[in-house]
């Protein structure tokens, strides 16, 4: 087998590891925080902060649904990491920035980046609604998000493939999910 066919067949694994009913509670969580009309923040650092602010983009490109990655402002999260610690870059805008209603999405193949935990911690403290889009074992973050989406692969670049994948499935539910209320009836039931 050649190394491009090896390499999509792992991707494939990668992504077919992952639980389908997680992935749809995410997609639940994250509509109904659209219906009441809050703000989804998005984080993640590395290749993950790409993804956040990918997933920022399409919920509200396509999705209809407000959101804001919180690792777009380098100006802003270098004046935090310089006033504060890099751990809090996160949590201190979402303090500044999250209300009532508002949802959180971490980003991460470790799950336990210390500045995405402060961030999670944060969010617990203002009883927003989390979501993790997780590798590996889900580390630190699976314990302290509402819902874990988790790829259960130890390569970060097959778990950065399918959070890319799995944040344009996210955003495709929520967009057709919330496009009529028939279908939030039904989800609320599964």
């Amino acid at each position: 087998m050649s190394s491009i066919a090896r390499w999509l067949e792992e991707a494939g694994h990668a992504l077919a590891a992952v639980d389908p009913q997680a992935v749809n509670r995410a997609a639940r969580a994250l509509v109904e925080v659209r219906a009441r009309g809050g703000t989804i923040f998005t984080a993640g650092n590395g290749g993950s902060a790409s993804t956040a602010s990918h997933l920022a983009l399409d919920l509200q490109k396509a999705g209809g649904t407000k959101a804001l990655a919180l690792s777009d402002n380098v100006g802003l999260i270098t004046a935090w990491a310089n006033d504060t610690t890099f751990d809090r870059v996160f949590a201190e805008q979402l303090r500044m920035l999250g209300g009532s209603g508002d949802a959180v999405v971490v980003i991460s193949v470790s799950g336990s980046s210390p500045n995405l935990i402060a961030l999670l911690k944060q969010a617990r403290t203002m009883q927003l609604t989390t979501v993790g889009l997780l590798g590996r074992d889900g580390g630190e973050a699976r314990a302290l998000v509402d819902v874990a989406v988790v790829v259960p692969s130890d390569d970060y670049g097959w778990v950065e493939t399918a959070h890319v994948a799995l944040h344009h499935v996210l955003t495709y539910a929520i967009r057709d999910l919330a496009s009529d209320a028939a279908p939030l009836r039904r989800i609320a039931g599964d």
